[in-house]
């Protein structure tokens, strides 16, 4: 645990101490900050923009499951999902959990790879279930054609980040939690026992830094003169408009192609993972839309008639890492520096787990409730790095 704070006065007069300041006010900053206020830190939240979840977390599809091909993910999910799913009984807060579950479509190529993985997730006890391709449809309305089989995870599904995140920022003031929002971080510093933190004229004295900044960490870091190795990859997020099917289709990905759907009331999202590298590029790019129809347009041939809601559809960031995993853990560049960060699109499913790591790392000195090593930083200088494959 860090020690007393020091005071720093900031040219505005004012004098602003914590023992820890979290970089981030999204889903995974929100956590970590509600975790580390339970552990009796004081904390201070350093968000850019004017509310909670408006970078990364609100513009994602939203999805949480267990269906990961490696260890350490379906261990985070193990713990996460049961959060959420009885969130309102634990906390008093809603989030918007719905179990519509995961329905993934797999080609022969890839059939016996994710029989390995299923049994690895039945192994720590998630439901996952295996089916023929002939029983796709009764999901969701397609041609099975050139599928090996299908899993689905009833545990799986949904959640509406902010609702989720907003509970964690009510929480965290509960727990004596100060959020500033309007607050981009424009310089960091090491001090004699900690961190110095600049927004604009005003200063931030702690003990620990969180960077929990999503696809802004790699900027970030580097303010601090450290390597985070996390770079951002657009996504592109389409509404349909209303369909007549009054089935909850569930978050259906066709591992063949990358086109995934789910349900949105009585419309679809949908879209496609794209691996292009496009930096900070903003806004929704309309030829992708044409891309996505097409290469999903054989398995849905219902989408030769499908409307697309140009307004309701969206773009965002995931922070991706080279492994496709997440960062959590202390920066060896520096002491007393904790990266949470590089979720590469599942952040919201794993928010839950990594604010308890974050606050153990801190108030004891390593994550000890799960074990999170395999996020450490030194995984990308060792070389027998696990890529998580199911990646959307």
């Amino acid at each position: 645990m860090s020690s007393s704070p020091r005071r720093a006065r900031s040219a505005d007069g004012a004098t602003h101490t914590a023992d820890v300041v979290v970089i981030g006010a999204g889903i995974v900053g929100a956590s970590s900050a509600w975790q580390l206020a339970r552990r009796g830190l004081s904390v201070i939240v350093l968000e850019r923009e004017a509310a909670p979840a408006l970078g990364s977390t609100g513009r994602s599809a939203a999805g949480v499951r267990v269906q990961f091909t490696t260890a350490p993910n379906i261990a985070l999910s193990m713990y996460s999902l049961p959060i959420y799913r009885t969130f309102r009984e634990r906390h008093g807060h809603e989030v918007g959990y719905r179990d519509i579950g995961y329905l993934l479509l797999v080609p022969p190529e890839r059939w016996d790879d994710h029989l390995a993985s299923v049994a690895l997730q039945q192994s720590m006890g998630a439901p996952v279930e295996v089916f023929a391709p002939e029983d796709a449809p009764r999901y969701v309305p397609m041609d099975p054609g050139g599928l090996a089989g299908v899993t689905y995870g009833p545990w799986d599904g949904v959640i509406d980040p902010h609702m989720a995140t907003h509970a964690w920022v009510a929480m965290g003031r509960d727990a004596g939690v100060s959020y500033r929002f309007r607050h981009p971080v424009t310089a960091v510093q090491p001090e004699a026992d900690g961190w110095r933190v600049q927004c604009g004229n005003q200063a931030f004295s702690c003990g620990h830094v969180v960077n929990a900044a999503g696809t802004w960490s790699g900027l970030i870091g580097r303010l601090a003169g450290l390597a985070v190795p996390v770079r951002p990859k657009r996504i592109q997020i389409f509404l349909s408009a209303p369909i007549a099917d009054e089935r909850t289709y569930p978050l259906t990905i066709d591992l063949g192609t990358g086109v995934y759907l789910r349900s949105e009331g009585d419309r679809i999202l949908f879209g496609m993972d794209t691996h292009a590298d496009d930096g900070f590029t903003e806004g929704v790019d309309w030829r992708w839309l044409e891309q996505v129809l097409l290469a999903g347009v054989d398995r849905y041939p219902w989408w030769v008639d499908l409307g697309v809601d140009r307004q309701g559809s969206w773009w965002g960031y995931y922070g991706v890492t080279p492994d496709n995993n997440p960062v959590i853990g202390f920066n060896p560049g520096a002491a007393c520096w904790v990266d949470a960060c590089g979720f590469s699109g599942h952040g919201i499913m794993h928010a839950p787990a990594t604010g308890l790591a974050v606050s153990e790392l801190i108030a004891d000195g390593r994550a000890h409730t799960l074990d999170v090593t395999a996020f450490a930083h030194g995984r990308f200088e060792d070389g027998g790095v696990a890529v998580e494959a199911n990646i959307f």
